[in-house]
């Protein structure tokens, strides 16, 4: 019964993130999209972004605020 216990508390913590960075990558294609204008195009972005995000160290999150604020900024994306 103890085993089961621990397996289960195992099982919970392995895949708790998992289901987090899926939540987190729906919404930041959704925001993306809002932003560009399309499903097709938030992706193509979102790629590219991952791409820098890891080459410069930093999380894809960040990356993705920063260029959805430069973006609307610019006044070349929809607010």
């Amino acid at each position: 019964m103890k085993l089961r216990a621990i397996l289960t508390a195992m099982l919970i913590a392995l895949t708790t993130p998992a289901f987090a960075d899926i939540s987190d990558y729906e919404s930041m294609h959704r925001r993306l999209a809002d932003v560009l204008g399309s499903r097709a195009q938030a992706d193509a972005a979102y790629d590219k972004l991952m791409k820098k995000a890891n080459t410069y160290g930093q999380p894809v999150a960040s990356v993705v605020d920063l260029f959805i604020a430069v973006c609307t900024a610019s006044g070349e994306c929809k607010p």
